[in-house]
Parts: structure tokens; C-alpha cells; sequence
């Protein structure tokens, strides 16, 4: 009699089932070696522009501007608010609104970013920009008192830079007097508006060199 063996089918099988757990093995160990070198990134200390050791604080102040507007002075009274970081940078939020101009009333918000060289030194400076927008509104008649119509100040919208420098006094571990100059740079009002059909307001009129008088409080 004789028996012929097909063998071909078995080996190939045998083949098929050995590459099938190679594979298997080769994608484990990948995914294995995947989930280490994802481990590692994440076990890395977090870059940050401040470090991981930062202090963080808070700090907020008052302050009054003072400028001219069409030849009239015009003081503004202002509040700031923002995070202290490592006692030097402050990141924040002003506001401020006119108190004392007679005939234009205006208003601002923006964002404050401080600078402060050598804190803990009782006389230091600092420095900063404003950025921001605002609004501009005639008043019908003549502002009788400070806070006549304050805040009342939805009018002529403008767009406004201001960079500024201060000189900055240690009244207490935590208070600071506040003195400084600075310049803004006003751009947008539209002359035609209504709301400032009697003064004429423009950009230039609100843009100039101001001085400012505060105190500036932290809590950290």
C-alpha cells in the first residue's frame, strides 16, 4: 500500500501561528515600550516661565491721574488689581473714570502688566503698559461736583496704550506709596459721534502725558 503525507498544510499552519505570536510579542513589547518613554515624559519637571518654586501673590491700589484735556486739567480716579509674581511681575485688571474735567467725561478698563526692580529696597521703581479701551461722553452741563455723573461715561468708544514709569516708596512691609509718569496713546474716537458733538473730542485730546499719585497694597 502506499500512504502519501501532506505535510505542506500542517507546516504552514505551524508557520502561520508562529508569526501570528511573533507579531503578537513584537506589538506588546512596542506598546510596553510606548507607555515607558510616555511615563518619562510626564515624570519631567513642568517648564513655567517663573519656575516651579514661584511665589504668588495678590496686589491691588488706588491711584489719580493727572492731565490736560483741550487745555483743562483732568484727574482721573483709578483702581488696580492683579497677581504678584515673585514680588516683581503683576499681571491685573485697571479701571479708571474721570473726577474732575468740567465739560468730557471718560472712562477706561484694561489690562495692566508691572515690572518692580529690587522690591524689598525702601525707594525702587517700577515700570508697566496699559492696555485697554474706553469711552468718552459730553457732559449736557457743566460737571458741579466730583463725582457728578461719575462713571456716566458711555459716549465715543477708544482704544488707548499707555506705558508708564514709577517711583515707589516702602511704607510698611506691605504699602507702597506710588508716584510716577506716564503717556497715552489714544486712537478711535470718532469726531462725528453725538456724544461729543459739543467739545469736538479727538484722539489727541485724550492722548498726552500724565502723573500719577497712589498707594499700592499686597497680600502675600
Amino acid at each position: 500500500m502506499n500512504f502519501k503525507f501532506n505535510k505542506k498544510p500542517t507546516i504552514m499552519k505551524t508557520i502561520n501561528r508562529l508569526s501570528a505570536g511573533t507579531a503578537r510579542t513584537l506589538m506588546t513589547l512596542a506598546f510596553v515600550h510606548f507607555l515607558a518613554a510616555l511615563t518619562q515624559v510626564y515624570s519631567q519637571e513642568t517648564k513655567s516661565v517663573f519656575g516651579a518654586d514661584a511665589e504668588i501673590g495678590f496686589v491691588w491700589g488706588i491711584e489719580l491721574k493727572t492731565s490736560s484735556i483741550q487745555h483743562e486739567p483732568a484727574t482721573q480716579y483709578g483702581m488696580f488689581a492683579g497677581a504678584l509674581f515673585n514680588h516683581a511681575v503683576m499681571v491685573g485688571a485697571v479701571g479708571a473714570a474721570n473726577v474732575t474735567h468740567p465739560r468730557v467725561n471718560y472712562g477706561y478698563t484694561g489690562l495692566m502688566v508691572q515690572y518692580t526692580c529690587k522690591p524689598a529696597n525702601l525707594v525702587h521703581m517700577s515700570v508697566q503698559v496699559t492696555l485697554g479701551s474706553g469711552s468718552a461722553k459730553d457732559y449736557e452741563n457743566e460737571k458741579s461736583s466730583m463725582l457728578d455723573n461719575f462713571g456716566n461715561v458711555t459716549g465715543a468708544k477708544f482704544y488707548f496704550a499707555e506705558p508708564g514709569i514709577n517711583g515707589e516708596i516702602n511704607l510698611g512691609a506691605k504699602t507702597r506709596l506710588v508716584l510716577g509718569v506716564g503717556y497715552r496713546y489714544v486712537h478711535g474716537i470718532d469726531i462725528n459721534s453725538e456724544h461729543v458733538a459739543r467739545t469736538h473730542l479727538t484722539d489727541s485730546d485724550l492722548s498726552g502725558f500724565n502723573i500719577t499719585a497712589g498707594v499700592k497694597f499686597g497680600l502675600y
